[in-house]
Parts: structure tokens; sequence; C-alpha cells
């Protein structure tokens, strides 16, 4: 049924196995697909329950520290499959090779026999990093990185990236940007899963008062992780700003636009987000958007489609933000 007709293909197979997409029977499942309910509270019932209740078990891996070009490091899960290629699993904001997407994803890549490496962002593994600065959405020198630490692993002869989100943008960004690059380096294709393509007009999205439990939940962890990188940098940050930020936006214009070398907000967002690299990508991708995303800006996704023929645009009435129903995974 999943036969690899293509690199996308193949792609999008892995990600129906995981099980975000299949249909099973059940309460939960019949909950969030119920078509009663109004499609805004199920893309929240869709992005909320996966992320509660889905429970994935895999083999612990081996843990590795990768080293940066900057000094820093970030660190890294790896499990062995059957060789067939290396997958590089990025995750999304405030999230963790331990994600239960991250985790979903990785089972069935290693089932199709494909190897996984699953790489936390700077200070999202457990541990702060070496430097002040932490991770944005337009890091991308970081991924690079990564897959240049993939290579010192022993060189892969096939690899294919997949990002979550934050991470789908990050994904799609390098992408944009260095796919001459990634090709040298056997990157073949990549699944970009719920990526806010409009950084900006995603922000604002977050700030309605329906996403306020998402955002709330977001500057939490962000301003907890600040408040640890100050005790291992006294005086670096300012913190009575940061920690009265009371939006994304505001934390991203006070936090991590200066802290990255972005002059605001408004340049961060502009030049880190995914959607003016898009028509720059060279290597196939497939890009997968619930249309009752709750934290994606709606945009104008039939002119996106447009953009350019190596993306493969896969757009669902359902699944919320990283969730798709959670069914299977219930």
């Amino acid at each position: 049924m999943y036969a690899e007709k293509n690199k996308v293909q193949t792609h999008l197979a892995a990600y129906l196995l995981s099980g975000m997409l299949q249909t099973k029977t059940g309460r939960s499942h019949q909950a969030i697909r119920n078509p009663s309910l109004l499609p805004a509270l199920r893309g929240h019932l869709q992005t909320l329950l996966p992320y509660f209740l889905r429970r994935i078990s895999l083999p612990p891996g081996e843990k590795m520290e990768i080293n940066l070009r900057d000094g820093d490091f970030v660190d890294a899960v790896f499990r062995k499959g059957g060789g067939k290629g290396l997958v590089i699993i990025s995750h999304g904001l405030e999230g963790s090779s331990n994600s239960s997407y991250v985790l979903a994803l990785s089972r069935r890549y290693l089932a199709m026999g494909w190897d996984v490496l699953a790489w936390n962002f700077r200070a999202c593994s457990g541990r702060l990093n070496r430097l002040p600065r932490l991770y944005h959405s337009g890091a991308t020198e970081d991924l690079e990185d990564v897959i240049d630490f993939s290579h010192q692993m022993g060189k892969p002869e096939r690899i294919r990236l997949a990002g979550f989100s934050l991470g789908g943008n990050l994904t799609l960004l390098c992408l944009g940007k260095k796919s001459a690059w990634l090709r040298e380096r056997g990157v073949e294709s990549a699944l970009a899963i719920s990526p806010p393509l409009n950084l900006a007009a995603s922000s604002a999205k977050l700030n309605r008062w329906w996403n306020r439990l998402y955002e709330l939940r977001f500057l939490r962890d962000l301003k907890r992780k600040i408040s640890m990188k100050e005790g291992q940098f006294p005086g670096r940050y300012p913190l009575p700003q940061i920690m009265t930020s009371g939006s994304l936006g505001e934390f991203d214009h006070r936090c991590t636009a200066p802290l990255h070398g972005f002059d605001g907000a408004e340049d961060y967002y502009r030049r880190c987000s995914c959607l003016y690299e898009l028509r720059n990508i060279e290597i196939p991708v497939l890009l997968l958007i619930a249309r009752n995303d709750p934290m994606l800006a709606r945009g104008n996704y039939a002119e996106v489609m447009k953009i350019n023929p190596k993306i493969r645009f896969m757009l669902t009435d359902e699944g919320g933000h990283c969730g798709f129903g959670g069914s299977g995974l219930l």
C-alpha cells in the first residue's frame, strides 16, 4: 500500500504509519472526529489529546553530544534501525527528542528499516547549553552541524529530514537556503509537519484569546529557561523586561531577537519565516498542515501550493497542530 514510488511518498507513508492519520474506532478518536463539534473545537481537541494521552515506548537509544561550530553543543538520541538510511528529526517550540510526536515518527521509521537521529535544540534536552544564546526559528546552522555530525558517525548514503512546528519551519528554511549543500551531503527529501510558514502571523494567532492556553504555556517554559540562563550568565539578560512579556511576540522582541542579532521581533520574523524561501527549495518536500490547526495563521494555501513543484502540499481538514487526531496512538 505504501510502495516507495518516490521519496516524498515514502515520507508520507512513514507518517501515515505512525498512526497519526490512521483510522481507529474508540471513544477518544470518535470524540475528536465528531462532525457535530465545531471545527475549531475539534482542532483544539486534536492538538491537546495526543499531547496528554499519547504514550510511545521505544528503546532508550544512544545519547550523543554534538559540538557546534560556535563552541556550543546540542544533545541528540540515535536509534539504530536497519541501516536503510538516516532520518534526522527536529522537534517544535520547547519540545525535545522525547516529545511523543517525535517518538511516534521515530518508531515507524525504525520499523521501516531507517536509523533515526532525533536532536534537541539548545537547552531543550534538560541540560543548559554553554553559550548565552539559545535556539530560534531560523537557527539553520545548528541543523547543518547536526547533518555534518551524522557524517562523522559514518557517512549515511541517504538522509531524510523531518521537522515539527518550529522544527518544520527550520527544516524548510534550511532547504531553501542550502539545497545544493544538503544534496551534496546525501539529503534526498524532507517532511515538514504543522510548520508556521509566516512567523509574524502565527505569533499574532497565538495571542488570540482562544489560544492563550498554548501561549501562556510557551511563555512559562521560555521564561523559566531564561531564569536558569541568568544564573549561568548573571546580568546578561534584561530579566525585568523579559519576565513581564505578556505574549510570545513581546518575548521575541525583548529576548529572542536581540539575543540572536535581530533588530526586534519584526526583523526576526521576516528573516526566519520559511515562506520566503519555499521557492528556492530544490529537494522534494512533503508539507503537511491541517485546516483546523489552532496555532497557525490561515494563509492563501492555494497560492503556496503553486510556489514550487518540488513541494507536495498536503492540506487536511482534520489534524490540529502536530496531532492529526492522535488515532492509533491514544
